[in-house]
């Protein structure tokens, strides 16, 4: 797999969200480039994220947020997202 093409990608990745692991983006490459963009314009072909685990370990994030709640909350959407392009 070119560097180039996993440079690419990363590009991609950084631009649409937080970007992506060595993994992912080799999985990304293998599909294509234009596979993913046309991936990250129609985010409801990915499934949502599941929020059960964040509110396991963080049960205060439930209900209303304060700033830094809210703050927690946006990251961990940003991070674990399979939507980025959606959540960003």
């Amino acid at each position: 797999m070119p560097d180039h093409e996993i440079a690419l990608m990363a590009h991609l990745m950084r631009r649409a969200g937080f970007g992506a692991s060595r993994a992912e983006l080799e999985a990304r490459v293998a599909k294509g480039y234009e596979a993913t963009v046309e991936e990250l314009l129609h985010p409801e072909t990915q499934p949502a994220l599941d929020e059960d685990i964040l509110y396991r370990y963080f049960p205060n994030l439930e209900g209303p947020l304060a700033p830094v709640q809210a703050q927690t909350n946006w990251v961990y959407w940003m991070i674990n997202t399979p939507r980025p392009l959606e959540e960003k």
